[in-house]
């Protein structure tokens, strides 16, 4: 695990007032969105309506070549930032044991969404009607990797990341978790509890699994998959939107359970599960040593230890000069 404050935070002490104002971390915000406008803006401009009028497999390999370039430019936009703004490495990006998280992530929202699968379809409450071609699995797979690195870039690595340099885990954690909640408000079919439900699910879940290991991968392992399989496999509304999956369900049961058209991310099942999850790897990571405080609680903890090293210093024989013991 990752120390912090050494790594994973500014390694920038500005002295003038225009660098303290840009080495503020709520205004850091704002500045490292500013260096990922570009890919965003460059993906609107090489959207699909360019290649459309090609033929498959031609048009799918150019649209998920588009959308891993387009991953891999925001990697390097976010490592631009870190390195002129912050001046350290995007150790959060850092690839060592990548394939590990990611795949952990991947096997526990694989784990989530098959119990809720499986317990619905036991309670008769989910059915299959048909499969449809594998196609409709790629497609997914592509869409959801973006969407969850997307997410997880802006919502963990930008807002979390930098509120918790200034305010602490804990807000940090409250404040993500309300914004990625009720940033899904204007998806179709949604409603106050839908965000509300996301709140409680997400805030420990996502917001743990990245104080967990301090990198990307889990966490847009746990979130790619979880909307990959819930969508992509199962066929299952995901936040609200209806998208063609490998499988079409009939699902008809009480809303509470199945999470109606928002999807079963609104299951009272479904919530309770994931924030249980939540709180045992939220645990994991503050056992772990990796629950920050606020800038100034360490500030004055800094203050404390050099002045009892100071004191310690001085009352130490062998902190003395020898030129000064021979005279």
């Amino acid at each position: 695990m990752y120390n912090t404050s050494t790594l994973l935070f500014t390694n920038v002490t500005p002295t003038s007032v225009v660098g303290k104002i840009i080495q503020f971390p709520l205004l850091r915000i704002i500045i490292v969105i500013l260096f990922l406008i570009p890919v965003s803006i460059l993906s609107y401009f090489i959207g699909p309506e360019l290649y459309q009028q090609l033929r498959e497999p031609f048009y799918a390999l150019i649209r998920y070549g588009r959308d891993l370039g387009l991953l891999i430019l925001f990697m390097i936009a976010y490592g631009l930032y870190t390195k002129f703004v912050e001046r350290r490495e995007a150790h959060e990006l850092s690839l060592n044991k990548f394939y590990v998280e990611l795949g952990v992530g991947i096997i526990l929202s694989l784990f989530m969404v098959g119990f809720m699968v499986l317990l619905l379809s036991i309670l008769g409450y989910y059915k299959i009607v048909a499969f449809n071609p594998i196609k409709n699995l790629t497609d997914a797979l592509v869409v959801q990797m973006m969407v969850g690195f997307s997410e997880e870039l802006l919502f963990r690595l930008v807002i979390f990341k930098l509120v918790e340099e200034f305010a602490g885990s804990w807000v940090a954690l409250v404040v993500q978790g309300l914004i990625f909640g009720f940033a899904h408000i204007a998806n179709p079919n949604a409603t106050l509890w839908t965000s509300i439900g996301l709140v409680l699910s997400c805030t420990l879940l996502f917001g743990g699994a990245y104080m967990l290991t301090r990198r990307l991968w889990l966490i847009m392992g746990m979130h790619w998959s979880w909307n990959f399989f819930q969508a992509g496999v199962f066929g299952m509304a995901n936040s609200g939107t209806a998208r063609p999956g490998w499988i079409t369900p009939a699902i008809d049961g009480p809303t509470w359970i199945t999470g109606g058209s928002w999807g079963v991310e609104a299951s009272y099942v479904t919530i309770v599960m994931q924030f249980l999850i939540g709180l045992y790897i939220f645990r994991k990571a503050v056992e772990g040593g990796q629950l920050v405080r606020p800038v100034w609680v360490r500030r004055k903890m800094e203050s404390v230890t050099k002045s009892e090293d100071s004191v310690a210093s001085s009352l130490n024989p062998l902190s003395i000069d020898p030129k000064e013991m021979n005279s």
